[in-house]
């Protein structure tokens, strides 16, 4: 009898900790509305919409939900209309603050060191700004002023990579932040409207869409490298062409143009006329897709439908293939990877056995107790970035970025996570 119930209760932990494992879908919702929210898709394709109000005892979220990034053991959402940002347990998703000083139309947010970085758009005039918070108290330490327009930001090595869309203008700058005396040292021009950044190999790869109020006008993909703070290319796409979003798996950047998703190499992009999928979002004056990412081997694209029905989001695999259409709230444009990390007791035994070191590590890690097993490696985004079967030789991370990650071990039918801090 006891062998059962413990057979049973394994399989009640176990569904429990597959129920927190999935993708998160921020739902921007009507300006002025205050309808944002969350919609969280568990690893069994079920939706739970509102999940942060069935978190929260039906708290509101806020208005106009702009960004959402996991960063360590909590998930930031930045709320545009709002001009607050929302801190939020990850393990059970109950909102631990909310910061709304020194924000004026926040943008996006990307993290370095124990400090946090916010671009905003300001208030009425030139008054654009990168704002700097302290990640342990959340207080405002100060602001930094960019060009017109400032959208994704990204850190690396004591820098921050702002894009300067142009806000309700046109630009085609990129600034970048010295995070050790808070200026921006120099500007780089990555074409109009840039919309989309990721790294690989101390190369920045920057997909700008054009003007688009220009028919003439094209889209462009810059390859910008960090060790020599130089343009290394730009591919040009043909006129009228205004690719919208871009992501990576890792070895492969996918993007979007209109309602068709377009792949080619990282190793050596190329501007491609046959698109590996076409999604039924519509396309009319107001856009195409409201978002697009590649998570955990998957793409997904965001359909606003309409802008006045429910939201859509559309998965594929790596190929071009629908694998699920998921009906969310209102205007979905951010889609992360979400995994609480929690362990069973099982699990907490054997991880017990197991330790990173070194750790904090810059160019190798190790497994204490661990001879064989897959090895993925998180970013700050939920990205997996490194997906390898662990050996003697350890984990090479000299390619990542200052900060921290967490890496999933898995050996057997035991999942062990750690948080791993690159230095």
């Amino acid at each position: 009898m006891k062998k059962i119930y413990f057979l049973i209760l394994a399989f009640v932990i176990s569904y429990a900790n597959a129920q927190t494992e999935g993708i998160l879908v921020l739902n921007e919702g009507g300006i002025g509305s205050s309808t944002a929210e969350v919609s969280f898709i568990n690893n069994q394709s079920v939706v739970t919409n509102n999940y942060f109000k069935l978190k929260n005892n039906n708290a509101i979220l806020g208005d106009t939900g702009q960004d959402i990034k996991v960063f360590g053991d909590k998930i930031f959402v930045v709320l545009n209309y709002s001009n607050t940002i929302k801190v939020i347990n990850k393990s059970d998703f109950s909102l631990i603050t909310t910061i709304s000083t020194n924000l004026a139309n926040p943008r996006y947010i990307a993290f370095s060191g124990n400090k946090f970085y916010v671009t905003n758009w300001g208030n009425n005039g030139p008054t654009n700004y990168v704002s700097v918070y302290d990640l342990s108290t959340y207080a405002h330490e100060t602001n930094i002023p960019v060009g017109d327009g400032p959208e994704k930001i990204f850190a690396k090595n004591n820098k921050l990579y702002v894009l300067l869309k142009g806000g309700f203008g046109l630009n085609h700058f990129m600034d970048i932040i010295n995070t050790t005396t808070n200026t921006v040292e120099s500007q780089v021009n990555v074409g109009d409207s840039p919309n989309s950044i990721f790294e690989k190999d101390n190369l920045l790869y920057i997909m700008s869409s054009g003007n688009p109020y220009a028919s003439t006008s094209f889209g462009t993909l810059t390859v910008y490298n960090t060790t020599t703070q130089t343009t290394a290319s730009t591919t040009t796409f043909p006129v009228g062409v205004k690719p919208s979003y871009m992501d990576t798996d890792g070895t492969n950047i996918y993007y979007m143009n209109e309602a068709s998703i377009y792949k080619t190499p990282i190793a050596s992009p190329s501007i491609t006329t046959a698109p590996i999928a076409v999604t039924p979002i519509t396309v009319n004056s107001y856009g195409t897709a409201y978002g697009f990412n590649v998570v955990n081997n998957k793409i997904y694209a965001a359909d606003p439908s309409g802008y006045t029905a429910t939201g859509k989001i559309y998965a594929y695999d790596l190929q071009g293939s629908l694998l699920n259409t998921f009906t969310v709230t209102s205007l979905p444009n951010q889609i992360i990877a979400y995994n609480t990390a929690s362990l069973s007791t099982a699990e907490n035994t054997r991880a017990s056995k197991l330790s990173l070191y070194p750790n904090p590590a810059s160019n190798k890690f190790f497994v204490k107790g661990l001879n064989s097993g897959n090895i993925q490696v998180y970013d700050a985004n939920g990205r997996m970035i490194i997906n390898t079967e662990y050996t003697q030789n350890g984990i090479d991370v000299s390619t990542l970025s200052k900060g921290v990650y967490i890496v999933k071990i898995t050996d057997k039918n035991i999942s062990f996570n750690e948080k791993l801090i690159i230095k």
